[in-house]
């Protein structure tokens, strides 16, 4: 893997309640090891830090601001089912995680639940608006007999989700902040290019990544880790320290990551695998599209919860979407683009989802905007399309990208390329602020309200290296 590409673009500035900036920490992380646990071992001593802080970041705001979540105690039986789920059917990714757990001093597996945890939060907020739709059709005065579906591991009785289902349904100011459903987009395509417009062949993939930004650092601490094993290497994009990888492996196989809210709960009351432990399996096993399909469909324990992938190697392009019921794997395509946000693509997956129509409305809009803009590009003058170009193409959809689009990831698998547009917040003064508001015409809150939401978007500064 020859190369890496960065883009930085200065996007916002601080929120007024944040501590004043320091010097982002760098934006590339290189370790090696000789196995994977030993790679483990070498990320904990370099990275433990920002992973540690993201971990924080996520319980600060899951179990702590109202209404909640996810109680601790859940979230600690959630990891125990993960690490469960990781040992019997991802045994590189458990031996990483391993070798992480013993650098870390702490239960890296509760940093692998960034998609469960969220899903929990998720199927809150619908329990909170059946109640809500329930109650404004009842003719009767109490609502206290309904009955909802409710997902207890236990303990804490004092923060469980369901109590607070009931004495907080409006959320805090900062709980506002907090999308209310995924808004990656993003495509993929294989073999002949054409029909995008390209010349040649490529193996390419791209997609935003849409994430809150007081969840997740605002971008700050957002990084590319470069992994490497004897027998394979890693590139891969990672938010806040999460461990939640969007990226490559040297065998040529690319992985880009999707929310996809899904109603069952199996799989958070049995051994099952978290997103982010089947995407190291496939990255750290060195897979390829044709084995990596093959080991999802064989796989002996169910995700567990919703999740999607688009999988790109120079064989194909393919989605795939993950539920607690399984894996359900799209038809492998050569020479067509194949896109996706975060509704269900897949006929077998429209039965569980469990998005509400204003949410599936938006996520169609979002895909339909980037198949626009692919279609548009194929009747333009042909060029190469590679990293790059398929990072350009997705700036160029309208509505794709919003206030909450901490980086563009683009990859070409087959080249080895890696390229993310960050995103980096600049501190603004008093002044600055008065100033923006006189040249604008508008009033100093309205100013304020945009600068703290990344509203303002200053003169892109691009660096590549």
């Amino acid at each position: 893997m020859d190369s890496i590409l960065y883009a930085s673009q200065l996007l916002h500035p601080q929120e007024e309640e944040e501590k004043p900036l320091q010097a982002p920490p760098p934006r590339e992380v290189v370790v090696s090891g000789a196995d994977p646990r030993s790679l483990g071992r070498a990320l904990a001593e370099v990275y433990g830090e920002r992973t540690h802080r993201g971990l924080q970041h996520a319980k600060d705001y899951y179990t702590e601001l109202p209404p909640i979540s996810c109680s601790t105690q859940q979230w600690k039986d959630l990891a125990a089912l993960a690490q469960k789920g990781a040992r019997l059917c991802c045994p590189t990714a458990a031996a990483f995680f391993d070798g992480l757990k013993e650098g870390l001093g702490w239960e890296v597996y509760e940093t692998m639940l960034d998609f469960e945890v969220y899903t929990l939060e998720l199927q809150r907020r619908s329990r909170v608006e059946a109640r809500q739709r329930s109650s404004s059709s009842s003719s009767s005065s109490d609502s206290s007999s309904e009955s909802f579906v409710e997902v207890n591991l236990g303990g804490e009785e004092s923060k469980d989700s369901s109590d607070q289902d009931e004495v907080a349904d409006e959320p805090s100011e900062k709980r506002k902040k907090l999308l209310k459903n995924g808004r990656c987009t993003g495509f993929a395509i294989a073999g002949d290019t054409s029909s995008i417009g390209g010349t040649g062949k490529a193996a390419i993939a791209s997609q935003t990544v849409d994430l809150p930004g007081i969840l997740y650092g605002f971008g700050d601490f957002d990084c590319v880790l470069r992994l490497q094993l004897p027998s394979v290497e890693l590139l891969v994009y990672d938010s806040d320290g999460r461990l939640c990888p969007i990226g490559l492996n040297s065998a040529g196989l690319g992985i880009c990551v999707f929310n996809l809210h899904d109603r069952q709960t199996d799989g958070f009351q049995q051994a099952s695998l978290s997103v982010q432990t089947l995407v190291w399996e496939l990255l750290l096993s060195g897979h390829t599209m044709t084995s990596a399909l093959s080991w999802l469909r064989d796989l002996c324990l169910q995700p567990m919860c919703g999740s999607a992938l688009l999988l790109v190697d120079d064989s194909g392009a393919v989605t795939v979407e993950l539920n607690p019921g399984g894996p359900v794997i799209g038809e492998v395509r050569q020479g067509e683009a194949v896109s996706r946000a975060n509704h269900p693509i897949l006929a077998e997956s429209n039965a569980t989802f469990g998005g509400n129509r204003r949410a599936r409305v938006d996520s169609q809009r979002r895909l339909e905007a980037v198949q626009r803009v692919l279609e548009q590009r194929a009747g333009e003058v042909a060029s190469e399309v590679d990293a790059n170009g398929a990072l350009s193409l997705l700036r160029k959809a309208k509505k794709v990208r919003n206030l909450a689009t901490l980086a563009i990831v683009s990859l070409s698998p087959t080249q080895g390329h890696l390229l993310v547009e960050f995103r980096e917040r600049q501190e603004v003064s008093a002044a600055e602020a008065a100033r923006f508001a006189v040249e604008m015409g508008l009033a100093p809150k309205i100013i304020e309200r945009a600068l703290s939401q990344g509203g303002l978007q200053m003169e892109p500064c691009l660096k590549m290296m």
